[in-house]
């Protein structure tokens, strides 16, 4: 499966993220964007199978950000649908978020929580690999 990073600056943080998301040799990250612009022409191109959208701190709302919600619409209007994986820094999810998870397509993960991240790839990857991304087998 495909991964695009979104939302996280080059560095150690980047690193870890995809060192951690290519343990499992099931995925290979295929690009990251810090910018919504050139993570949507990057979507548009290269067509990853999930995305994994990092929120910024404080973000309340989806709403807050047309960036990010640009991001978020964009994958999920790719022909297949990009998987997205929503990683929150809060100790809360925000309210507009929580209400966008979608069962086997969209999942939200607290930043940091690696189990959660990988069972979020692999549910998403589940459903990719039986042609049907958004529909329940």
């Amino acid at each position: 499966m495909t991964v695009l990073v979104v939302g996280v600056p080059d560095g150690e943080q980047l690193e870890l993220l995809r060192a951690g998301i290519q343990r499992n040799p099931h995925f290979r990250v295929l690009s990251h964007a810090h910018d919504p612009a050139v993570a949507l022409a990057h979507a548009r191109i290269l067509l990853p199978d999930i995305t994994v959208l990092s929120l910024p701190a404080g973000l309340d709302s989806l709403d807050a950000d047309p960036g990010i919600l640009g991001v978020f619409h964009g994958v999920r209007s790719l022909d297949p649908p990009s998987g997205v994986v929503l990683r929150t820094a809060s100790d809360r999810v925000p309210r507009t978020v929580s209400g966008l998870a979608v069962e086997g397509a969209v999942h939200v993960v607290r930043e940091g929580d690696s189990e959660a991240l990988m069972r979020a790839l692999r549910t998403i990857g589940l459903r990719r690999a039986s042609c049907d991304p958004d529909e329940m087998p």
